[in-house]
């Protein structure tokens, strides 16, 4: 169906002190904004930083909104897409009873995702050396989560995602709350004979967990040989960032009925 002007998009992020990853948001969100016109749309975060939701969903009222869809920009679903979102939407909403609200589904593993995640492992090799492909080892890097579905999620992205650039093996750890950690695999995979490692932050924009990432990364890298002195090539991969396929599944999203 055609978007009107009376037909508004929320779009929510987690929230972050970081400033370069509420600027990579923001652009997102405005990215997002210029495909969704006539509509009307307001960015707006779970925690951590403002506009709130309440704030965000005060906004679309004002500007007209009658009919708002509700975004998690969030790669999979657990606490926040299950229950905080919808409570604090639920709560703003009560202001204004008129409105007609819809949540959509997380980005999970749709299309454009795994296009964008394909995108930037051939962006990390570029201009590198050729190595084969089962000399290659891939290690995918998701946020973590205490939630049983969102990690099964996350490993699944994995698996697909690994068929689509073909490598040796595919690894899927976490930064935070859940294992097997980062750190945890570097140091279990001595035993294994690889060429090239590449490390790819599953993560949606910058922030305190990139960093983490790559300070990791580092630590082992310059602490550890693999099989008596032989050195692999390591690459650390872009976070998914700003792009055209994260906004195509916004959009996605947004017209969905989920």
């Amino acid at each position: 169906m055609p978007i009107t002007p009376t037909d508004g998009l929320l779009l929510v992020g987690h929230g972050t002190r970081d400033e370069s990853g509420l600027a990579e948001f923001m652009e997102t969100a405005r990215a997002v904004a210029s495909q969704w016109s006539p509509g009307v749309l307001e960015p707006c975060f779970l925690e951590m930083a403002r506009p709130t939701v309440a704030e965000g969903l005060a906004r679309l009222a004002q500007r007209g909104a009658r009919r708002v869809a509700v975004v998690p920009l969030l790669l999979f679903a657990a606490g926040h897409a299950k229950r905080d979102i919808p409570a604090a939407v639920a709560d703003a909403a009560a202001a204004f009873p008129d409105l007609a609200i819809r949540h959509a589904d997380v980005l999970g593993c749709r299309e454009p995702i795994l296009a964008l995640s394909q995108r930037r492992f051939e962006e990390a090799l570029a201009g590198r050396p050729s190595t084969a492909a089962n000399r290659t080892l891939l290690i995918m890097v998701g946020r973590g989560s205490f939630d049983a579905e969102a990690t099964a999620e996350m490993e699944r992205f994995s698996q697909v995602r690994a068929a689509r650039t073909p490598v040796a093996r595919v690894l899927t750890c976490f930064i935070a709350m859940q294992r097997p950690s980062l750190a945890e695999t570097l140091e279990s995979i001595p035993r294994a004979d690889y060429a090239r490692i590449v490390v790819q932050p599953h993560l949606l924009f910058s922030g305190q967990l990139l960093t983490e990432i790559r300070a990791t990364v580092g630590r082992f890298q310059s602490g550890h040989e693999i099989n008596g002195g032989r050195k692999p090539e390591w690459v650390v991969a872009p976070h998914l960032g700003p792009a055209a396929e994260l906004v195509a599944a916004v959009l996605d999203l947004a017209r969905s009925r989920a």
